[in-house]
């Protein structure tokens, strides 16, 4: 539990030093350092105050609506892309359950906050990037089949007698709103 405290300290206190990160996740998983070790190396001193159970919840509630609300949708390579702008840098949390859910099919996940990136190609393994290297254009891709199907499905299967506008705020925030295709008009 104290290595996953130094992972979160790292993405609460020291965001800048995003590169450290995925160091620090290899050397923690490979067992070959302790926490102490871990921040003398960040130059973090071991009083440092790592996190609160609240500011934990938080981000874990975050890293399961974002595995449950990002909505991909195919661009003219192939590649199934999702925008989100998560509160917490939390995308190289979600790599490895959207390398599972997608197997071999090639995706990215663009943080429009941090302006970051987290791709995956076949085959391979989940990398931060500039989102200009997965959409050159750096607009977002038309909208197409791909949506209108999603929306037809929400459609088919929404029950508008049982509409509750209150509880649906309660499980989906308006700030996820904006990258959900159902809610777009």
């Amino acid at each position: 539990m104290a290595s996953y405290g130094f992972v979160m300290f790292v993405w609460f206190v020291v965001e800048k030093k995003r590169n450290l990160l995925a160091m620090f996740t290899k050397l923690m998983y490979s067992n070959s350092m302790n926490q102490g070790e871990l921040f003398e190396l960040a130059e973090i001193p071991e009083s440092a105050p790592v996190f609160t159970p609240e500011m934990s919840y938080k981000v874990l509630h975050e890293i399961n609506r974002l595995q449950g609300f990002l909505r991909f949708c195919p661009d003219e390579n192939g590649v199934y892309i999702a925008r989100c702008e998560p509160d917490y840098f939390i995308l190289p949390v979600l790599g490895s359950h959207f390398k599972e859910r997608f197997g071999e099919t090639s995706w990215a996940i663009i943080d429009e906050k941090r302006r970051l990136c987290l791709r995956c190609t076949a085959g391979g393994e989940p990398e931060l990037v500039c989102p200009e290297e997965v959409l050159p254009s750096g607009e977002n891709p038309p909208d197409g089949e791909w949506e209108n199907l999603w929306r037809n499905y929400h459609k088919t299967i929404n029950n508008e007698s049982r509409n509750n506008p209150a509880l649906q705020k309660s499980f989906i925030p308006k700030r996820y709103r904006k990258y959900l295709t159902e809610f777009q008009k």
